[in-house]
């Protein structure tokens, strides 16, 4: 493969959005890539190409990458790869056909863009102080009951009734205008810089990004009650742990946020509008910018039982495709540009019993970007927790701040580990435990196969690459679909005369 130039760090210009420059970068200390070549990896047989035949590696304290075809391999793996030294550039050659061939971009750039520091120019603004405005009460809108009984009552129905959302809409404001839909992206930006420290500003965005995405996955186009992008969430309900005690409560910086000045709109369109935001301050140099794709006017639902056993559970395979697929009527690459948002945020043990993060580190994990798949490939990652309910993944190499962490659901997009019952190690004699069981590639036939092929193309044309236009690309089409699911009478900013939609 070309050689690419180390990426840099620069500072980003300031938006036209009056906000600071964003301080987005992968951190300084990030493992450079390399190709691993794994001649021992179970290749399942009706595959007609070694997917898992080459994977890529970073180095790490405890791992020294060679620099050359001249020096040595990690001590740990020379048992490994002496022997597959003759077959060095027929493995990488076989990495290399795949990803271009599954790729959709045809050349990868030579250069690296820019990425900018992390570091705010200016110091962080005090947390800003919210004045919770009541909410008006409303007419009933029907006269007040009395004690004489009416000679022929109501009968009960014989039926379900219909689904009916009768909670409050942007209509309410006539408007939802471009200035709005900027002060509110300026309004996170100016809560996030009030969190100084770097773990608890990625759990705070990553938080916005999966309450607005919980909000949608709970569509169902199959039933009467369909829910989806409605402003509501089961706060009950174990998929949903953590939303209600750090993101959406009456202490949390974001509902604040909300109630002080954004009633007049849905809380559906101010947590889509408020993702939007996370994203495209977070992604590198402000590109992903979803501005233009947003629309307004989804009516909130007060209560939405049932909904939350909508929402995938980590734990099995099925679940993307039933809620992805199935559900929602997605393809499976929406699914998987869905799923790399898991590129920002972290688990908590505390909140869904999953510890760690997706990427390398808390820094890593503000950036919006493909990394998610990078990592998929580029390290060992075993069981942990077997035989628990809150059985996932993770590496040998422990930082206890930053412990790393895949899901069932992630490692499923790649690798068919249901096959062997989740026992075995995704880098064959790379981890201390299972390390004698490659994690099976879904074979050409396996459906998955589609995930997995998603999962390349969004690397960008190769592991070391800078290009995110494939992710980013198809990140704003599953997106769109999946905040507008369920409604058809949606306005475009600017879009003023949108009220009469819910006359």
């Amino acid at each position: 493969m070309n050689t690419l130039n180390q990426m840099s760090n620069s500072y980003i210009e300031p938006t036209s959005r009056d906000e600071p420059a964003e301080p987005i970068s992968r951190s300084s200390n990030r493992r450079s890539p390399r190709l691993w070549l794994a001649t021992s990896l179970a290749v399942v047989a009706s595959a007609s190409v070694i997917i898992g035949g080459v994977l890529v590696s970073r180095g790490n304290s405890n791992r020294t990458i060679a620099a050359s075809a001249n020096q040595n391999v990690p001590s740990e793996a020379n048992s490994e790869t002496s022997s597959a030294n003759s077959n060095d550039r027929t493995a990488e050659q076989a990495l290399e056909n795949w990803i271009v061939q599954t790729s959709s971009i045809a050349a990868v750039p030579e250069g690296p863009t820019p990425r900018p520091t992390y570091y705010p120019t200016r110091w962080p603004t005090p947390r800003p102080t919210f004045r919770i405005v009541p909410k008006p009460t409303r007419k009933p809108n029907s006269p007040q009951p009395t004690m004489t009984p009416t000679k022929n009552p109501t009968p009960l129905p014989t039926s379900t009734p219909s689904y009916e959302r009768t909670g409050s809409n942007s209509a309410n404001s006539n408007c939802f205008t471009s200035s709005l839909y900027d002060e509110i992206d300026s309004d996170i930006s100016l809560l996030k810089f009030t969190i100084s420290n770097h773990i608890e500003r990625s759990h705070f965005l990553g938080g916005i990004v999966r309450l607005a995405a919980h909000d949608f996955m709970d569509y169902n186009r199959f039933s009467s009650v369909p829910y989806g992008p409605d402003g509501c969430f089961d706060p009950d309900h174990d998929a949903n742990m953590g939303l209600p005690q750090t993101v959406w409560c009456t202490s949390c910086l974001l509902r604040g946020l909300y109630e002080a000045k954004y009633q007049h709109i849905s809380r559906a369109d101010f947590w889509i509008a408020s993702a939007n935001a996370v994203i495209r301050q977070t992604s590198l140099n402000n590109t992903l910018d979803l501005k233009e794709t947003f629309t307004w006017g989804r009516v909130d639902t007060e209560s939405c039982p049932g909904s939350g056993n909508r929402v995938p559970s980590p734990n099995r395979c099925s679940q993307v495709e039933d809620t992805f697929l199935g559900r929602m009527g997605l393809e499976w690459a929406d699914a998987v540009a869905l799923l790399g948002a898991h590129s920002i945020g972290r688990g908590s043990a505390d909140n869904s019993g999953h510890e760690g993060v997706w990427v390398d580190n808390a820094d890593d994990a503000m950036v919006f970007d493909k990394q998610y798949y990078e990592e998929l490939f580029n390290n060992a990652w075993h069981p942990r927790n077997m035989g628990q309910s809150i059985q996932d993944w993770t590496l040998d190499v422990v930082d206890p701040e930053n412990p790393r962490m895949m899901l069932n659901t992630d490692l499923c997009l790649v690798y068919d580990i249901e096959s062997v019952n989740n026992n075995c190690c995704t880098r064959e004699g790379e981890c201390t435990t299972y390390r004698a069981r490659q994690c099976p590639i879904y074979s050409e036939q396996d459906s998955r196969r589609q995930a997995a092929n998603a999962v390349v193309n969004y690397i960008g044309g190769s592991m070391d690459s800078t290009n995110n236009e494939p992710f980013y690309t198809a990140f704003t089409a599953a997106w769109v679909k999946a905040t507008n699911l369920g409604w058809d009478n949606l306005s475009a900013l600017d879009t003023c005369n949108a009220g009469s939609l819910f006359n």
